[in-house]
């Protein structure tokens, strides 16, 4: 059975961006409360079920994976309380593909909840009640067509990059973790570019360069100025080397795995001093290079000393008066 109220479909939602979504306020299962110190919110945003996880994982988190009775009775007294505004319907981390029904995460589906009237259903994700539903109040399950139905999502951070036994989210709030680019996971798991070795090859590709950064993954996507390299190696979590595709003369830019460097090096034209770029070395680089011919700073000149007017020429002094 597919439960229907009115306002749960918004048809005129085409277009989420995932950077503008919003958020409720988190919540976190405690570990000293019997729970498993993951943090759950909702999205404010009303989206179909890839929509809704897109955006749960552009904040770090993803689709909630309700594992155990307990967890979700935390979730019905907390965010599926007031979470998304009317406590309608939130999507869940629950899918079905050829039949069979289970989580985003891989975890088994070892616990349900589903509506009575609706054990499972056949369309192929689930959603959740929320506990101030104006029919359902027990926070049991459903299921829609997750390409056109459209719902809030209910996210779960579970994340601990680092394998200290704590939630990455819950760091990042309390600032111990560093996360410069607000996207709620850390900065030191993430892949990022430190630079490139040689700082100049030329445009026309073909050339091996050396990419250095760190949480490299063992099958990198390398874009040279939005072109995909060849020949991609991962020589450690710290160093890459790849193949340059042809590109056009300038600064540009490398991108592993979705972090770009912006002018990481530098395309010679395809004959390195040909500066005005007419296919050959000739008088014309040289004019080119003799424009700025010269000493690059001057030492200012000293103010030139005040001129002394001339002496006029001595004449001799009268005689003194002679006295009687």
């Amino acid at each position: 059975m597919q439960f229907h109220t009115t306002g749960i479909v918004f048809a005129a939602l085409t277009v989420v961006s995932a950077a503008s979504a919003q958020t409720t306020q988190a919540v976190e299962w405690k570990v000293s409360e019997g729970g498993n110190g993951h943090w759950y919110a909702s999205t404010l945003v009303w989206a179909t079920w890839p929509q809704a996880r897109s955006i749960a994982q552009s904040v770090g988190g993803d689709l909630a994976c309700v594992s155990r009775a307990e967890e979700s009775a935390f979730l019905c007294g907390t965010v599926l309380r007031y979470g998304n505004g009317n406590g309608a319907a939130l999507w869940l981390g629950l899918r079905m593909d050829q039949g069979v029904w289970s989580w985003v995460s891989g975890e088994p589906l070892t616990y349900t909840h589903w509506e009575p009237s609706n054990p499972g259903g056949v369309e192929d994700r689930g959603w959740v009640f929320g506990s101030n539903h104006p029919f359902v109040h027990d926070c049991s399950w459903n299921d829609a067509d997750g390409q056109l139905h459209q719902y809030p999502g209910l996210i779960e951070w579970s994340a601990d990059c680092n394998a200290d036994g704590i939630v990455d989210y819950g760091q990042i709030l309390r600032g111990e973790l560093a996360d410069d680019n607000h996207n709620n996971i850390p900065d030191v798991c993430e892949t990022s570019v430190t630079g490139v070795l040689p700082p100049s090859v030329p445009s026309q590709g073909g050339i091996t360069i050396t990419i250095n950064g760190r949480n490299f993954p063992d099958n990198p996507s390398v874009l040279v100025g939005g072109t995909p390299a060849t020949n991609v190696v991962r020589v450690s979590a710290t160093r890459l080397t790849a193949t340059t595709p042809a590109g056009l003369p300038g600064m540009t830019s490398i991108s592993v795995n979705g972090f770009t460097l912006p002018d990481a090096f530098y395309y010679r034209p395809d004959c390195g001093s040909d500066l005005d770029q007419n296919g050959s070395v000739d008088a014309g680089d040289i004019s080119i290079i003799l424009l700025d011919f010269g000493p690059c700073y001057q030492t200012p000149l000293a103010a030139p000393a005040p001129e002394v007017p001339p002496l006029l020429d001595a004449q001799p002094l009268p005689d003194a008066p002679r006295q009687r």
